[in-house]
């Protein structure tokens, strides 16, 4: 009964001499590895009582915990300047110590990153995906428009021509490969669009901040991406073009048989307006002639009349019958002498009695 007493206070004598001999080696150590057995004790007694993993839920794969290249320690702070996890001793010694560094907390660095991404993705990203969505469901709605009216312009084309409707086939499977064209292009964007965001989430949830910063930059830089590209909006496929032979067919039919008629009333009206005109122009050319005979013999009449008026007007000399010209004029007439028998004469008017045998021409109106 006594032995177990005394075992009880030399184990307990024990214990107090190692709990005094830690706390000399812990005043003599410096503050730094009193932190670092500290972590590695409570790493011990983590490891001495390991909970066990509930076999219906699902383990989340474990990271490697990552250190600092340059002195083997865990990240505590990041680098705004460099983007680069960073641990206390690169504040101290380097390569991080000067003014030129930008120096956060691990934890700040993650938030206030954390912060921006999800901020520009509910700002700029998710309306950008909206906008994306609407577009596609616009060229679908396109789609399903251009498919409809292909079906009604096919059900009238079947009965009549086969060629008509190989060339609609073709027609639409131009404007729905340009469509689909578009489609996947906006549906890479948006695959793009929900793996950033994806991404981010992914990265949000991982304890360790350290691959969400390093890849920070990267996702930030998607969204800017993603956000300035643009995308086409206006559809410039139009389902209302598609060829439509057969009415355009019946159509030029109406308008032949139309044309026809109407080319026939103008042709008979052409031929009477030729007949009228030759009918025209058969009086007008008779009443011309006319009217030309007549002008004709109005100026034969003129000129007879005019020549005997002229011949009225024409002076003779009542001698010698020459007539009144410049050469005779002042001449001397051999006909006016005094022993001269004036029987035969050429004007009416006599010259006076005083006139006869002075060898000068009289000259008067001849007789006609």
């Amino acid at each position: 009964m006594d032995s177990a007493p005394k075992k009880k206070k030399s184990v307990s004598s024990k214990q107090d001499k190692s709990q005094a001999g830690s706390v000399k080696s812990k005043k003599q150590q410096p503050p730094g590895e009193i932190l670092e057995q500290q972590n590695s004790q409570h790493d011990i007694q983590i490891d001495d009582h390991p909970q066990q993993p509930d076999p219906f839920i699902s383990q989340p794969p474990q990271q490697p915990v990552k250190v600092c290249i340059h002195h083997n320690l865990p990240f505590q702070f990041f680098c705004e300047a460099c983007e680069d996890p960073i641990c206390q001793q690169c504040t101290i010694l380097g390569p991080h110590n000067t003014q030129l560094h930008r120096i956060n907390r691990l934890s700040d660095s993650f938030k206030l990153r954390c912060a921006k991404i999800e901020e520009s993705i509910k700002a700029n990203l998710l309306g950008k995906r909206e906008q994306l969505l609407a577009q596609i469901h616009r060229i679908e709605y396109r789609i399903e428009e251009i498919k409809y009216v292909k079906t009604i312009i096919e059900r009238d084309a079947r009965a009549e021509f086969g060629g008509v409707l190989e060339r609609l086939k073709q027609s639409e499977g131009q404007k729905l490969a340009i469509l689909s064209h578009e489609i996947s292009e906006l549906q890479r964007d948006l695959d793009k669009i929900n793996e950033v965001g994806s991404q981010f989430y992914d990265l949000k949830e991982i304890p360790d901040p350290c691959p969400f910063l390093l890849k920070s930059r990267n996702i930030y830089d998607q969204i800017e991406y993603m956000v300035a590209k643009p995308f086409k909006v206006q559809i410039e496929v139009y389902p209302y073009d598609l060829p439509r032979e057969l009415t355009e067919l019946r159509l030029q039919l109406q308008r032949a048989s139309a044309q026809q008629q109407l080319i026939e009333f103008k042709n008979e009206i052409i031929w009477k307006l030729l007949s009228e005109k030759q009918m025209d122009e058969e009086a007008i050319k008779q009443e011309l002639e006319r009217q030309a005979s007549e002008e004709i013999s109005e100026w034969s009449k003129l000129v007879d009349k005019f020549s005997q008026e002229l011949r009225k007007q024409q002076l003779v000399c009542y001698y010698c019958g020459c007539k009144m010209e410049k050469q005779y004029v002042n001449s001397i007439c051999a006909q006016n002498r005094q022993e001269q028998d004036y029987d035969k004469v050429f004007c009416n008017e006599q010259p006076p009695q005083n006139h006869h045998g002075t060898s000068r021409h009289y000259f008067a109106d001849p007789i006609l």
